[in-house]
């Protein structure tokens, strides 16, 4: 007999939390809900089939994660592969740009009003559901999108891609400043919703993308040890230009270590035999300032990284696949995930990370995140998304906590999902 139980929380009023539990037994859907302190309210539904109660279940639970409800767990108590917090994020966004703070306690997320006119951060309290409005940006004439959202080394201030800027936010004081701005095919020739900023593991180091074709990296650690990081200078400890002769840069990244720098360089189209397709990313010694190798990739990527070892360069290849891994040493294609049933491309791959020790890497896949041992690429079935769940969809984007106890997936459903690692 198919059994089923959630409890979901409601996350807009913390001093009136509202609660909303869902059972299955057998072809039985039971409905309870009730406000803290007072006796639930059940509602008793005969379904046709157990399967038809699953489904009842599954559509329940979408609908009330649309309201605002939240299902959360005890992340202390919770076994391997557990969901300890699933939520729809306010407005009209796909859950791409969301951060996991460093202590895996509260998310940041960015979301677009209707039509992607006006734009607001939230953050998301793990452990409840609870979810807090800090920025908004006003409607204006141009649409807002919001392509990234990065917590700082301390969880405390917020970095985020708006448009063609990256802004430094401190939600304590409402402040904020510019990092670095360009207007796309006016001053420079990148394209926001694939150059973004981006840390290092450490959060000390950012990558950012700047008028006139630059590419700069700052060095926060001066600048959040002042008493006002919004009146400070920070550190540049490396520059460069990003022109080169009929070739746009598309992606960049910076390494875990801080050390390495990705640039990734591409020109013409895999659709146009008169102009085919090429792709190349430059491997940077930051501190040496020069090219350590030159790597030609068979297609554009979606995004490019680093594994925790700075051994080996990571990208999952439009078309939404991959990921795959060259050697930075050799150049050469390491390993990549096959598809599973078609021999003419490669697993479903949307977004991927690292755990901090390398053990362990997140793939975004379609509904669900896959979860596998780093040296096999073997998955973990604990992780796999239900009969019947959507899920997150496509998911874009994971992050691990810094202590690798947690993965957190969004993507386009618009559900942000956390599990215990």
């Amino acid at each position: 007999m198919t059994s089923l139980d959630t409890t979901m929380r409601s996350s807009a009023d913390p001093a009136k939390v509202k609660f909303y539990r869902i059972t299955v037994e057998g072809p039985r859907l039971i409905r309870s809900a009730w406000t803290e302190g007072r006796r639930p309210r059940e509602t008793v539904t005969e379904c046709a089939s157990e399967q038809e109660a699953e489904l009842k279940f599954e559509e329940l639970r979408w609908k009330k994660l649309r309201e605002g409800f939240a299902c959360v767990a005890d992340a202390a108590q919770a076994a391997r592969g557990t969901v300890v917090l699933d939520v729809k994020v306010p407005n009209r966004c796909s859950a791409q740009a969301f951060d996991l703070s460093p202590d895996g306690r509260t998310i940041a997320v960015g979301t677009m009003l209707k039509d992607a006119y006006g734009a607001e951060i939230h953050l998301i309290d793990v452990a409840t559901g609870h979810r807090r409005l800090i920025h908004a940006e006003p409607v204006g004439k141009r649409q807002t999108f919001v392509h990234a959202v990065h917590f700082d080394a301390v969880g405390e201030r917020i970095v985020y891609a708006l448009n063609e800027e990256t802004r430094l936010f401190d939600p304590a004081s409402g402040q904020t400043r510019i990092l670095a701005q360009y207007r796309e095919f006016q001053d420079a020739d990148f394209n926001p919703f694939r150059a973004r900023p981006s840390w290092d593991a450490a959060r000390r180091r950012l990558l950012l993308f700047d008028t006139g074709d630059r590419v700069r990296i700052l060095d926060a650690l001066d600048a959040f040890d002042a008493l006002d990081a919004f009146d400070q200078d920070w550190n540049e400890v490396f520059a460069t230009s990003t022109e080169r002769p009929s070739m746009r840069c598309w992606a960049g990244a910076l390494s875990p270590s801080g050390k390495l720098m990705a640039l990734c360089f591409t020109k013409g189209s895999r659709y146009k035999e008169d102009d085919p397709e090429v792709t190349e990313v430059e491997i940077w010694d930051i501190d040496r300032r020069n090219v350590l190798r030159r790597i030609p990739m068979d297609r554009k990527p979606h995004a490019i990284g680093f594994d925790p070892a700075d051994t080996l360069l990571v990208a999952n290849p439009e078309s939404a696949e991959g990921p795959c891994a060259y050697s930075l040493e050799t150049g050469e294609l390491v390993w990549h995930f096959p598809h599973p049933y078609r021999t003419d491309r490669w697993a479903t791959c949307y977004g991927w990370a690292y755990s901090p020790d390398g053990g362990t890497l997140a793939v975004g896949r379609r509904r669900d995140t896959d979860i596998v041992d780093a040296a096999t690429r073997h998955s973990d079935p604990a992780f796999r998304c239900g009969p019947g769940d959507l899920g997150t969809g496509r998911t874009y984007t994971v992050r691990i906590s810094a202590d690798g106890t947690l993965v957190a997936s969004g993507g386009d459903t618009g559900r942000i999902i956390v599990r215990k690692l």
